[in-house]
């Protein structure tokens, strides 16, 4: 057996080998061609990942150590940021090889349903993904940009939105059941002027408590206007004697009347 001493060559080529006998006979030559392989390294094509993941690259061969561009000699590449990840790698003969792939991070959608709120049914609530998305997906088995939602009840509605880069961003919001008291919200003030414009005092949400009275106060506590039950006629600034109060600031007081012990106060102001 011969053995023949390569260096630190990192090419390939032939070896010649000419035996010469002690009594100076000179045989043949004999050539060989002796094939520097080396390992090999394919860390893939460039990548991309979504904003706020990560990716674990780990080359597949039999390596005896690893040099990462950051220094790391560990078998795998764990990163979240975008740029090029190098990898240089060495076999047991110390032959090494190298390869890079580009990592590129991706944007995953904005998406904001707004705050836990409430839906009573004669309303309804929009609800919006917003426009970074190229496909949706609700709860609620639509796949629009908006939604409408009527139903009245405690419920949950969550969306998933999708960009051309295959990232996925969502959001869920939680609706609470309507509390119908909400929908009471009373003008401020009236101008019975006779303009016909402002001139009583429409209190439309008390249609959905048909049995609410309502009663108005001037500053000193004195009962001046007290409504039928359902407030059929809405006040015109006069007191229940016909004469119109003057101007002024008037306390009134909102009895719902509907089985529970909700009742609404305020002040409404008449302009004349």
């Amino acid at each position: 057996t011969i053995y023949v001493d390569w260096g630190d060559q990192q090419v390939s080529g032939i070896l010649e080998l000419t035996e010469i006998s002690v009594n100076g006979c000179i045989s043949s030559p004999i050539s060989i061609q002796v094939e520097v392989t080396g390992p090999e390294l394919d860390l893939g094509e460039n990548t991309g990942i979504c904003s706020g993941t990560s990716i674990t690259i780990d080359p597949d061969g039999d390596y005896t150590s690893y040099l990462w561009q950051d220094g790391s000699t560990e078998p795998g590449y764990t990163t979240d940021q975008e740029g090029w990840v190098i990898l240089e790698v060495w076999d047991e003969f110390s032959c090494n090889a190298k390869d890079s792939v580009y990592v590129t991070v991706y944007e995953v959608p904005f998406v904001d349903l707004g705050p836990d709120t409430s839906v009573c049914v004669d309303e309804g609530l929009v609800l919006d993904a917003g426009t970074d998305g190229d496909s949706y997906m609700w709860s609620t088995g639509d796949v629009s940009q908006q939604i409408t939602i009527y139903e009245d009840g405690n419920q949950e509605i969550w969306v998933e939105v999708g960009n051309s880069d295959g990232c996925v961003g969502g959001d869920t919001v939680f609706i609470a059941e309507c509390d119908i008291y909400q929908l009471f919200d009373p003008p401020t003030a009236i101008t019975p002027n006779g303009d016909g414009v402002n001139d009583v005092w429409n209190l439309y949400a008390l249609q959905e408590f048909p049995q609410a009275e309502v009663e108005i106060y001037d500053q000193w506590g004195t009962l001046v206007w007290k409504s039928e039950p359902g407030y059929p006629q809405p006040w015109d600034g006069n007191k229940m004697d016909g004469r119109p109060v003057p101007v002024d600031s008037y306390h009134f007081v909102v009895f719902f009347n509907d089985g529970s012990d909700k009742n609404y106060v305020g002040y409404v102001t008449v302009i004349k």
